[in-house]
């Protein structure tokens, strides 16, 4: 393989405008049908397989109620108690909501508060829920403005609190605020590896257009596909992060090649033929680990792992093929230092003077740090976030919080259950049966109300809906859902009933618990997978073993820290995490996936420099002293900029992409 990249370097080297134009143009191709008509991510994250689901299904024919069509549930509150039902205020709200109907073409129907009892005890407080004929991705921006426009005059002429909430949490904007801010720090510590401006804006320039072609392309793929939005905020975290990666550790190479005295295009060629064997073998083996989150059998996160498979490949091929033409550009604005180093011996690194002359000490160091960040890990609690977990300033989170504050927190995860009636006899026997079930339920613990049953036309399935007494995240809610399940064997013995349950709240609880059972058959995989690429690559035992030992410990301090922050709020305001609550559900497999394949690439980079320098010398603290002083260096450049892209994604506001924002920020630091 090392010929046959040296012959790329060389050719790209001689060739480079033919490069450069040619990654334009396949950036151009991508790019334009996009101008021409823009993607569509999907808000919401759903998976196969679960109980909740197929209920959700039943509940969509015999009620004809679409769950995937979009909602807006909107919030009335008035400081004044009575507020909501004065005369005036009534009269307004309802008129505003009929207006909201008659002008907005995409609306189904509209509920009115005052007919559907849905408003509180003290009468300030009122909800209304606009349906929509179109999936919550097809929700117009002209819609949501009509709703601005119709509650503006009802808040200014009431004096009301007026606040909006819809399906959908994960809703990063690509190429905001944290991608810059990620870029921005990315080039300072290229400046200070290289010292100079055009080489450190190489190696972004390079990802940059790499990451570009490959979210066209994952952006493409919406066409035909049903992808997540959360898909493509993690595709070009990763893809940001290994592209400049990458293309730094072949400029690196350039440059330690070039000092030797070599012309540029030999030494493009040197470069791309040594570094770029490592590059490859790093980018396939963090493509095997994303691509390893199919094995999980979830459907959204193999899309997510093949989506960032596509923007590492990219990164790969932008760091070998367009980054060797930008060299061969700018070869002559690249600082070589012709000064002979100081403590050129690697007996005199500091670092490794240390690693070497105090081992136990330095591994006692490693152990109480990453023990104690793995800690907490032993309270991690899996979730989906919702509105209670979004920034205080947002629309979604005040309403959550007037919800809770005038209905109950448990108005915030309704949990709904079909009951199956066909074989119940009369309509009378029915509705008698299922009074039954509603005083049943209502002596169950954690229930604060239950809804009168609603049957559906046929009489052969009904609704009941009950209010838990705490929220949708709540230990007491998810004890509950299990009870109600529980209760089908009761429901069919003394009334010959079959009952099931759903709502978003049932959901997700079904969807943690899937993704929960999913963790040890993957880290499983994923650890024998990475024993096996270690002993392949240094064909001994005893360097794998270390090195899955340490991956296993800094993938637990990673949890344990990102639990310790986004669950139990330490350092909360340092990262921006205004409410805690459970991590992501699928926040630890993903983790998994990803952190295997950084961690292996840093234990290739720095073991094989060091495998190298004892095959030549045979003196095993020799060989450490050199890999320390010869990778450390690009090493510790390289997981800086991934900490700071990683890191920067803590400025979004959704919980979600914050929390993997740190677990990978901090799952590089860690393994570093």
């Amino acid at each position: 393989m090392a010929k046959l990249l040296y012959k790329l370097g060389k050719f790209i080297a001689k060739n480079k405008w033919v490069s450069i134009l040619a990654w334009l143009i396949v950036l151009g191709v991508i790019i334009t049908p996009l101008m021409i008509n823009s993607p569509k991510f999907d808000d919401d994250i759903t998976m196969n397989g679960l109980k909740s689901l197929d209920t959700n299904d039943k509940i969509t024919k015999e009620f004809h109620q679409d769950s995937q069509k979009a909602s807006m549930k909107i919030v009335f509150h008035s400081d004044k108690k009575n507020g909501i039902t004065d005369k005036d205020t009534k009269k307004d709200i309802e008129k505003a909501l009929d207006n909201i109907k008659q002008d907005d073409d995409y609306v189904q129907n509209v509920s009115n508060p005052y007919d559907s009892h849905q408003v509180n005890d003290d009468k300030d407080t009122a909800i209304a829920t606009v349906n929509y004929v179109v999936n919550q991705t097809a929700l117009q921006d002209s819609s949501k403005k009509i709703i601005d426009r119709e509650l503006d005059d009802v808040k200014a002429d009431h004096n009301l609190k007026i606040e909006q909430t819809q399906g959908g949490s994960m809703n990063s904007e690509v190429g905001g605020s944290s991608e810059l801010v990620g870029i921005v720090t990315a080039f300072i510590i290229l400046l200070i590896t290289f010292g100079s401006l055009i080489a450190a804006g190489m190696p972004i320039v390079s990802a940059l257009i790499g990451l570009g072609s490959s979210v066209g392309i994952i952006a493409l793929l919406t066409f035909i596909f049903d992808i997540p939005n959360f898909t493509l905020t993690l595709a070009v975290m990763i893809g940001l992060a290994v592209g400049i990666d990458y293309s730094l550790f072949i400029l690196f190479r350039y440059k330690e090649v070039r000092k030797r005295g070599l012309e540029p295009v030999e030494a493009i060629a040197t470069a791309v033929g040594t570094a770029g064997s490592a590059v490859i073998f790093a980018g396939v083996t963090v493509m095997i680990a994303v691509c390893g989150l199919s094995l999980v059998g979830i459907d959204f996160l193999a899309i997510m792992g093949f989506a960032s498979a596509i923007s590492v490949l990219f990164a790969v091929l932008a760091a070998l093929t367009l980054l060797p033409a930008l060299i061969s550009v700018f070869h002559k604005r690249i600082k070589i230092k012709d000064k002979p180093e100081k403590n050129k011996d690697p007996k005199n690194h500091p670092w490794a003077k240390f690693v070497v002359g105090k081992p136990i000490i330095a591994i006692i160091i490693s152990l109480l740090i990453l023990i104690a960040a793995a800690l907490p890990v032993s309270g991690m609690r899996l979730g989906i976030p919702d509105d209670s977990l979004k920034a205080n300033n947002t629309s979604a989170h005040k309403a959550y919080n007037l919800i809770t504050d005038n209905f109950g927190a448990g108005y915030n995860g309704q949990i709904v259950m079909l009951v199956n009636t066909k074989d119940g006899g009369s309509k009378k026997d029915i509705q008698q049966d299922l009074n039954n079930i509603r005083d049943d339920i209502k002596d169950m613990d954690n229930v604060d109300k239950v809804a009168s049953p609603q049957l559906n036309d046929n009489n052969h399935y009904a609704l009941i809906s009950i209010i838990p007494e705490d929220g949708p995240n709540a230990q007491s809610t998810n004890n509950l859902v299990y009870d109600l399940r529980d209760y089908n064997k009761t429901a069919k013995e003394k009334y010959d009933f079959n009952t099931e349950i759903s709502g978003q709240s049932v959901i997700n609880i079904d969807m943690s618990e899937k993704l929960n059972e999913a963790i040890p058959v993957f880290a499983g995989v994923i650890v024998l997978l990475a024993f096996v690429l270690l002993v392949f690559v240094f064909r001994s035992i005893l360097v794998p073993l270390k090195a899955v030992l340490g991956f296993v410990l800094s993938l637990l301090a990673t949890l344990g820290f990102t639990t310790l922050v986004m669950q139990d709020g330490f350092l909360g305001s340092l990262f921006g995490v205004e409410n805690t609550g459970p991590l992501l559900a699928f926040l630890p497999v993903i983790t998994i996936g990803l952190l295997f394949g950084l961690a292996i690439d840093y234990e290739l980079f720095l073991m094989t420099r060091v495998h190298e320098e004892y095959s030549k010398t045979g003196d095993n603290d020799h060989s450490i002293r050199v890999g320390i002083k010869e990778s450390g260096p690009v090493i510790v450049a390289a997981a800086l900029i991934m900490f700071s892209v990683f890191i920067a994604f803590v400025f979004q506001e959704d919980s979600a992409i914050k929390s993997m924002g740190i677990s990978l920020a901090f799952g590089v630091l860690f393994d570093a």
